[in-house]
């Protein structure tokens, strides 16, 4: 087997205009230049780089995840590995045969059936008629699409145009897998039928490059990572460093997050939720924590505090406290403050949210992350080979144990 990597980029760069008219007009002229020696390399009125002097590579049997904020250039980079638009500079050599995921409904006729648009694929591909037709049967039993098989393309709805493109291009079964955030419209059971595939394609061979704001996904497949910002690649490292350091460039919620003041109804607001570590660096794996909740009172009241530890993501709760017993709360304004003497958290990016509920109904008087965007938190952490384990494994939190 050849050492040879399976997707080598070199000096890539991409670049847009921000006005329609201009675009228009730089277009023409560069297809014009492309009959000229030389193209020019500086940006012209209007234009900024969407990708710019990216370098990387991805052998066999390799996953690579690729991360950054909205608008890094991350489905630009991945159109231009599939040849859906020219680069301005650089060079892109894949060995073998790449299928992409990128848009969904992208090559799909929306009048014909899913069937139909099975077979067009095979058709595409030069598959003979045996070949198509376990092709189809193929993508009928993973997409599990039931009698929708053979209806319209057009009447599917988000999720079965997910499943039926990702059944299309992982059973066409390529060197390269170019997969973009379209598969996170999926529902969780299919997304985890994905990952299923995903390390199973790698298994025997398939690279995999994978565009995707899940941390789940990506740490339950992806063993690198490339970190994008502003079209430029700032870090390349194992999947677990690459999400760290994109954690650490994102503006994170350092003091008491805001909330609505109370309504005329309301006998309580949360007005804010301050998350503090005993560590030197902050919130940190293994080290005690305090919550202090401020809050304004407009009439007595006996409350239960709670508060919840989401994922980043909000999709997750990975765990949290009721205070053991009630609270009585006076007119005016106040703190409640409580101590996590050990966080179990692993290192990585978290949502904290809290709220008052009624003592005798249990109904929530105050929220604090359910209609607001809640007290963010990174845990920080080395990234240690256990650590890195655990994360491929989804683990949130850590436990102590007496193996033996």
């Amino acid at each position: 087997m050849s050492d040879a990597p399976i997707l080598a980029v070199t000096g890539l760069s991409k670049r847009y205009s921000r006005e329609l008219r201009s675009a228009l007009a730089y277009g023409i002229r560069d297809i014009a230049r492309e009959f000229l020696p030389g193209r020019p390399a500086a940006l012209r009125p209007n234009e900024f780089w969407a990708l710019d002097d990216i370098h990387f590579s991805l052998g066999r049997g390799e996953a690579l995840a690729v991360v950054g904020h909205n608008g890094a250039g991350k489905s630009t980079l991945l159109k231009l590995l599939f040849g859906l638009v020219k680069p301005d500079r650089g060079e892109i050599a894949i060995r073998g045969r790449a299928e992409a995921l990128i848009e969904l409904g992208t090559g799909f006729n929306p009048v014909l059936s899913g069937r139909e648009n099975v077979r067009v694929s095979a058709a595409y591909h030069a598959l003979d008629r045996r070949a198509a037709d376990r092709l189809v049967d193929d993508v009928a039993d993973f997409a599990e699409l039931g009698a929708f098989f053979d209806a319209p393309v057009q009447s599917f709805s988000s999720g079965m145009k997910a499943r039926l493109a990702y059944a299309v291009i992982a059973h066409l079964k390529p060197d390269l897998l170019l997969v973009d955030e379209a598969l996170a419209v999926g529902d969780a059971a299919f997304q985890r039928k994905c990952v299923a595939h995903m390390r199973s394609y790698l298994a025997e061979g398939g690279s995999l490059l994978l565009v995707s704001h899940s941390l789940h996904q990506i740490q339950a497949v992806c063993d690198r990572g490339i970190l994008l910002e502003q079209g430029r690649l700032v870090f390349e490292g194992s999947a677990v460093e690459t999400l760290h350091r994109m954690f650490e460039t994102r503006p994170v919620e350092r003091g008491p997050s805001a909330a609505p003041g109370p309504s005329d109804e309301a006998p309580v607001a949360i007005e804010a939720l301050l998350v503090e570590g005993e560590a030197q660096e902050g919130v940190a794996t293994d080290q005690g924590m305090r919550l202090t909740v401020r809050y304004q009172c407009r009439q007595p009241v006996t409350i239960l505090w709670v508060f919840a530890i989401w994922t980043d993501d909000q999709w997750t709760c990975v765990t949290g406290a009721v205070a053991a017993a009630p609270t009585r709360l006076e007119p005016g304004r106040g703190e409640l403050h409580c101590v996590v003497p050990r966080l179990p958290l692993l290192p990585g990016h978290y949502v904290v949210k809290c709220s008052f509920n009624d003592a005798a109904t249990l109904l929530p008087l105050a929220l604090h992350g359910w209609k607001d965007a809640g007290t963010g938190i990174t845990v920080k952490g080395e990234p240690t080979a256990t650590a890195v384990a655990m994360a491929r494994m989804n683990a949130l939190v850590k436990i102590d144990v007496d193996w033996r």
